[in-house]
């Protein structure tokens, strides 16, 4: 299955990989402050191990910082 994951594309992924799947792979912790979107659409964390992916999705992975 072919992902763009933070503007990187690639043919690497199985399919019928959910987003939990996806970040254990890259092996990413999915710590408080990572915010997932989808095309666009930013999913809920309840929803990482439900959201399936599909070829050619577009996942950018957010950091939120805090700063002053």
């Amino acid at each position: 299955m072919r992902l763009k994951v933070d503007s990187a594309i690639s043919n690497e992924y199985k399919s019928g990989m959910s987003i939990q799947d996806l970040l254990d792979y890259k092996d990413i912790e999915a710590v408080p402050w990572l915010v997932i979107s989808v095309n666009g659409v930013f999913v809920k964390r309840t929803e990482f191990k439900t959201h399936i992916l599909n070829d050619g999705d577009e996942i950018e992975l957010i950091y939120i910082r805090g700063g002053g």
